[in-house]
């Protein structure tokens, strides 16, 4: 092959990545366009949000934040007080119970160890969603 072959080869294929990657790139900016409106009228005054449907506006407030963080009379922290608080205790809790089992699988010898072992890491890669749905049934069940 000579190296005027080689380089019209290379020239037509830096083109076609060219073109790709531009592609990508528009592709991209379309697909974030939305997360950077809603993060851009999240600042605007309720007024202006759909009247300026630019990114760009003259009035910006953080007054929709506050009112958020106080709408339902509880100051919001306490909802994230409650969540990091239930994923502490559930977190250690796993901790434990988990070490515990993998302790007894790992240096125990006992009977049906091989199907419990599979049963346990049956469970554990169920998803949780699966499992809400029949819970809730269940708990509605027992009152």
């Amino acid at each position: 092959m000579s190296t005027t072959e080689s380089d019209t080869e290379r020239t037509a294929g830096g083109s076609q990545q060219l073109a790709t990657h531009g592609l990508l790139v528009l592709f991209g900016i379309v697909m974030i366009y939305p997360l950077l409106w809603m993060a851009s009228s999240s600042l605007k005054p309720n007024n202006l949000i759909f009247t300026e449907p630019g990114l760009l506006s003259g009035a910006w407030t953080l007054r929709n934040y506050v009112d958020g963080w106080n709408q339902l009379g509880i100051p919001f922290g306490q909802f994230f007080m409650n969540s990091f608080t239930i994923a502490v205790i559930s977190v250690l809790a796993n901790l434990v119970s988990c070490s515990l089992a993998a302790y007894a699988f790992a240096r125990m010898s006992f009977r049906f160890k091989r199907p419990m072992f599979a049963l346990m890491l049956g469970t554990i890669m169920l998803p949780f969603h699966v499992v809400v749905v029949p819970q809730y049934i269940l708990f509605h069940a027992l009152g």
